[in-house]
């Protein structure tokens, strides 16, 4: 049997060889991979199996060293010395580079002054949270009482198996889907409408095409900071853009520019809009593994300097783990609940070279697998 995936942990599970491509153009293999672990392999068990963790991590180490243009080895330059001038902020800080203006790294001021709140205790709050459709065979309860409640602040990741309502939780959350019964309330309001204080970044990059990458951005720059001047509103679009990447790239078409490039400007957009909440459907779902790490890293490089309170919806267990402060799991649907809460006590920033050698990553990802594992098959008892 011959393989194609992206998936390092479905390779792992699978394989007795992994194959490693060089990116392209003009890729090769690069590398191949002996999977010497005892079969049959049970995907649970083997995140405590010290063969497995160390295959694992040295395979993704090495793929997240490979560089565009195959086997060519990238040119690394020395990194001037960086100095803290002064005590830094949940928005990020200031940096002294020797011989140049010190330079600003926090979100510029009309981002911070659009951004203040009047709580931060339990600034988002879902009460009895229940979404019915209706359908032909009569009402069908999706997502059946919901109780949570988030600091201002905190990141908390949503995973569940396919069907298990949490996209409706998001859109609930957003004021894009109405709510059957119960409530969500955020910074003291209740949610019953769609704005610019609940930014949204769905699976499928949502551009204007025709518009370059900053005009994107601007769309609703101009709509969230009347009061900005022009230079204030050009300095927030410049900033985020800056942010994820795209400083050579904001006045390409997104007609031009590639599926991770879009991915980027929708959290250029998001966050430039000083939302209140950050609503994260499956971000990186459509992008291959090297990109979705390198955009993983990008969303924490910017949710570092904003602290905004942040639910993202995914079904990768490492991503969940390695953005949240907590992994709320929900049972399947219909009537789906949440299942348990994990609390995730690693410290931030977040590495992911460091995770993958960190033992308490792995008591987290066995404990996630788990719930999904013995959730899939109460699934499968109950249809039996």
């Amino acid at each position: 049997m011959l393989l194609v995936t992206n998936d390092v942990d479905e390779a792992l599970l699978l394989a007795d060889r992994i194959a490693v491509l060089d990116r392209g153009p003009a890729a090769r293999i690069a590398r191949i991979f002996d999977v010497n672990i005892d079969r049959p392999r049970d995907r649970t068990a083997m995140s405590s199996d010290l063969a497995f963790t160390a295959l694992r991590t040295e395979i993704v180490n090495y793929l997240s060293s490979l560089e565009v243009g195959g086997a060519e080895q990238a040119v690394v330059a020395d990194v001037p010395h960086v100095e803290e001038i002064e005590s830094t902020e949940a928005a990020g800080s200031a940096i002294a580079l020797p011989g140049i203006e010190p330079i600003d790294l926090r979100p510029p001021m009309a981002y911070r002054e659009a951004a203040e709140t009047r709580t931060d205790r339990r600034f988002l709050e879902f009460s009895g949270l229940t979404k019915v459709y209706p359908t032909a065979d009569g009402p069908l309860t999706v997502v059946d009482g919901i109780d949570l409640h988030l600091n201002k602040g905190e990141f908390v990741s949503l995973i569940g198996h396919s069907g298990c309502g949490k996209s409706t939780v998001l859109t609930m959350t957003a004021g894009l889907n109405p709510i059957t019964s119960g409530w969500a309330a955020l910074d003291g309001h209740y949610v019953d409408s769609a704005g610019p204080d609940k930014a949204v970044v769905f699976q499928a990059p949502s551009l204007f095409p025709w518009l370059t990458a900053r005009d994107n951005v601007a769309l609703g720059v101009e709509r969230v900071y009347p009061k900005a001047t022009s230079g204030e509103r050009r300095d927030i679009i410049e900033y985020y853009l800056d942010r994820v990447g795209l400083s050579d790239s904001m006045d390409k078409r997104a007609s031009d520019l590639s599926n991770g490039m879009k991915q980027r400007v929708g959290l250029a957009r998001a966050f430039a809009l000083s939302p209140k909440l950050l609503l994260l459907d499956e971000p990186f779902g459509m992008l291959d593994s090297l990109t979705r790490w390198d955009l993983q890293d990008v969303l924490v490089e910017v949710w570092n300097r904003t602290q905004v309170t942040t639910i993202c919806v995914t079904h990768d267990v490492d991503e969940a783990i390695l953005l949240a402060d907590r992994v709320v799991m929900m049972t399947n649907g219909p009537n789906a609940r949440i299942g348990q809460i994990l609390d995730i006590d690693l410290a931030r920033p977040r590495d992911r070279k460091s995770l993958l050698v960190d033992p308490r990553f792995y008591e987290y990802r066995e404990t996630v697998l788990r719930f999904l594992a013995e959730a899939d098959h109460d699934e499968k008892v109950a249809v039996s």
